[in-house]
Order: structure tokens, then C-alpha cells, then sequence
């Protein structure tokens, strides 16, 4: 249970704490705005199984509005299921949504999802590999209302460690698939890095991109294997985890900033009290 909290602590840390809605909004009926991430992950062919699982979920979503409607919708799903005479795979899900229309709301979604195999146990001239599929969904449209904002992020990714000696972790292999969209910005972009034990099917991977206009999407296909061979008796642990965040808003003129201040004034102050609390 140690391990399970510790490795979760350095996940949920990639999402941004948000506190419960503050203001009671009703569904929009003509949106103008919305931001929307998602991203699915499945890992199954597992040469060796795990001696240990464990899965985790986290969602939080946040609104206001004085001047308008918004809506926030996140959703995240984890299984994982080993068995060391039959079948090993897992997979997970998470999806955040936000929606708005008027001249002063702010609506933001994050999700976090995540599945973790303790001790695969790899004897020495043997080789450890999984197939793995999946894809990563960033959608942003906006209406010409001066002001409107919205972006769209997600993450996934994939950690094997040597955990031979539970003291001391050694890093393996690493392979991180991740995109932003934001609207008002210049840092638009999908992409991933990963080390040489993963390869990619070129013939069943994708990366299609749509950065201009006040319609954006990136959106990522993958489709793979890992393999590594190992020399003497170790053991693995794998983590796969993913975070998914969607943001909409209509930033009003300074005068009517209070809303929107007391508000982030709100969220730093959750921040800080959970970090307090770890």
C-alpha cells in the first residue's frame, strides 16, 4: 500500500488541484465555447505476469459564471487484471469536457488514470514484452465573443522500473505521448518521445494535427510493442498513467476580474493545503 500511495502522490501531482463548484450552472443550450480531452490505453500479450496490481482514478472538475453558462464533465475508468496461468491486461480511460457560452464564466475538468504491476519476475536470459494500444483526443472551438479562451491538454505514458533492489529504483524505459491545444497561444502541439524498447507500428500509428482557426483538434493513433532481455534475475514494475485537462473561459474586462480572482484565489489555497497534507 506504501508503494501504491507513493507512486500515486508523483502522478496526481501532474493535476492541478481544483476545489468543488462554487456556483450552480445550468446546461448550455447554444455553447460556444468548449474544450474537450481524451485518451484510452490498452496493454495485454504480456509475456510474464505481475505479482501485485493496483489501479488508480482521480476527477475534479470546477465552474463559475456571473455572466453566462458552463458545464464540466470528467470521467476516468482503470482495470487491471494478471494471472500468471491465463491471461494479463489492463487498460484505462479518462475524459474531460468543458462547455461554456456568455461573457463571464470559467469551467475546468481534469482526469487522472492509472494502472501499476509490481513484480514482474524475469529470470535471467529471458525476455519481458507486451502489446499496447491506444489513442490521445484534444478538441477546442470558440465563438468570436472577444475574449473567449479555451484549451485543451493530455498525457500519457509508460515507466518500467528495475526494482531488484526496493530500495533503490532504476529507470529503464520511458515513453510519453502528449499534446496541448490552446487557443489563444502559440504552443499548440502533439508529439511523443520514448526509448528504443518500444517500437510503433507504423502502419497502425498516427498523429494528425489542426492548428489553425477557432476549431483545433490534435489527435494521436499508437499501436505497439515493448521488449527488453534481461542478463541476470530482476524485477519490474510498470506504470502506466495518463491525465487529461479541458478549460474554458470568457475573460471579462478588469474592472469585472473580482469573480475570477477570488476564484483562482480559492484553488492556490486548496493547492496548498493538500500539499500540506501529503
Amino acid at each position: 500500500m506504501l508503494r501504491t500511495h507513493q507512486l500515486a502522490e508523483n502522478f496526481l501531482t501532474i493535476v492541478t488541484p481544483v476545489v468543488a463548484s462554487l456556483a450552480l450552472t445550468t446546461s448550455p443550450t447554444n455553447a460556444a465555447t468548449l474544450a474537450s480531452s481524451e485518451a484510452r490505453v490498452n496493454l495485454d500479450n504480456f509475456s510474464h505476469a505481475p505479482t501485485d496490481i493496483s489501479t488508480l482514478t482521480d476527477t475534479r472538475t470546477n465552474t463559475i459564471a456571473t455572466n453566462g453558462e458552463v458545464t464540466a464533465d470528467a470521467k476516468a475508468e482503470a482495470y487491471f487484471t494478471a494471472n500468471p496461468f491465463g491471461t494479463t491486461e489492463a487498460n484505462n480511460y479518462s475524459w474531460s469536457q468543458t462547455e461554456g457560452d456568455g461573457r463571464r464564466y470559467v469551467g475546468l475538468a481534469e482526469s487522472f488514470a492509472a494502472i501499476i504491476g509490481y513484480d514482474f519476475i524475469v529470470e535471467a536470459g529471458d525476455t519481458f514484452d507486451f502489446d499496447f494500444m491506444g489513442f490521445l483526443d484534444l478538441e477546442t472551438s470558440m465563438d468570436n465573443l472577444p475574449g473567449e479562451y479555451a484549451t485543451a491538454e493530455g498525457m500519457v505514458s509508460w515507466e518500467l522500473y528495475d526494482s531488484t533492489n526496493p530500495a533503490n529504483w532504476v529507470l529503464l524505459d520511458s515513453f510519453l505521448l502528449s499534446g496541448i491545444l490552446d487557443t489563444l497561444g502559440e504552443s499548440d502541439a502533439l508529439d511523443y518521445q520514448k526509448t528504443d524498447s518500444f517500437t510503433l507500428n507504423p502502419s497502425d500509428t498516427s498523429l494528425e494535427t489542426d492548428f489553425v482557426g477557432q476549431e483545433e483538434l490534435a489527435k494521436a493513433v499508437i499501436n505497439g510493442s515493448y521488449s527488453k532481455t534481461f542478463d541476470g534475475l530482476t524485477k519490474l514494475i510498470l506504470v502506466e498513467a495518463k491525465t487529461n485537462q479541458a478549460q474554458v473561459q470568457a475573460v471579462p474586462e478588469s474592472s469585472s476580474l473580482l469573480g475570477l480572482l477570488v476564484l483562482a484565489l480559492l484553488c492556490l489555497g486548496y493547492r496548498f493545503k493538500l500539499k500540506g497534507q501529503v
